[in-house]
């Protein structure tokens, strides 16, 4: 991975306590859930990648991250294909996650962020379905684009300009650097969890996969899957890496959103690697 590691948030821990507290406090984690929620150590995939920001701004970030991961995890083990959200979800986020992050932006950032938000919880349903059979399997390209959304790379990333307390012109949101390196980090952090969640995901018959797909196209072995994703993976951090060079051009807003979009992507390499979530019981047949 050619991107640096960066030391954690200096409150890092603080910010992991509240938020899962928050999230069990709201219901967002079954019974018993609460503790494989702080052994995942998700909330560190946001304090990788900044180190200076204010508290208080990260705690609403890293509750966030934890919104999105447990509805995705409700999402993966609904009996049937739900048509929306569970209330405890939608009560958190509409009392209180939305109130706070978007009550003071302007509206084109809250349209757009509202945007991605939508896409991405689309992107869950989508999955669900074809877990559950009620969508089809899809294709190598169909699936990327689906879960380059469902990820949920483009809501955090829209987070920047929170945290950050800036407003970026919709020149640079807009423009080809900047869409370019979002896309391909969600890529790039998606295909990177689909390796990881590759034993659970056979184990479970679940077709949801790149791996799973690729070797279905391709008719090869594991390793032969592994490896072309790997391929895949690689090609799309050499894309990221141009365009941060690209936004690095743009002053220093673009360096800023270049910078935190390839520091999530290393944050999110290293978690992925280290989280409990991911420790497989046995390797990959």
């Amino acid at each position: 991975m050619p991107i640096r590691p960066q030391p954690l948030h200096p409150r890092s821990d603080e910010l992991e306590d509240q938020a899962y507290a928050w999230a069990a406090a709201r219901g967002l984690v079954p019974d018993g859930g609460a503790d494989r929620l702080a052994a995942s150590r998700v909330v560190t995939l946001a304090t990788s990648y900044y180190r200076t920001a204010g508290y208080a701004e990260m705690a609403v970030l890293a509750r966030w991250y934890v919104w999105l991961l447990t509805l995705d995890d409700w999402f993966d083990t609904a009996a049937r294909l739900p048509r929306g959200v569970p209330r405890p979800f939608h009560e958190a986020l509409v009392r209180e996650l939305w109130p706070v992050t978007a009550g003071d932006a302007p509206p084109e950032w809250r349209n757009r962020f509202a945007r991605h938000l939508r896409e991405c919880v689309a992107g869950y349903r989508w999955q669900a379905g074809v877990r559950l059979g009620a969508v089809p399997v899809p294709g190598v390209a169909e699936y990327v684009g689906w879960r380059r959304r469902s990820f949920g790379a483009y809501p955090v990333f829209d987070l920047v300009e929170y945290v950050e307390r800036q407003t970026f012109p919709a020149a640079l949101v807009g423009c080809g650097a900047a869409r370019t390196a979002v896309a391909a980090a969600s890529d790039v952090m998606a295909w990177t969890n689909d390796v990881h969640s590759l034993p659970r995901d056979i184990a479970a018959g679940e077709t949801g996969n790149l791996a799973v797909l690729v070797r279905a196209r391709d008719g090869g072995s594991w390793p032969e899957a592994l490896a072309e994703v790997e391929r895949m993976t690689t090609a799309r951090v050499v894309d990221l890496l141009r365009a941060r060079d690209a936004l690095s051009r743009a002053g220093r807003q673009g360096r800023l959103l270049g910078t935190r979009v390839t520091g999530a992507v290393r944050g999110a390499w290293d978690w992925h690697r280290d989280s409990a979530r991911y420790r497989a019981p046995e390797p990959v047949p």
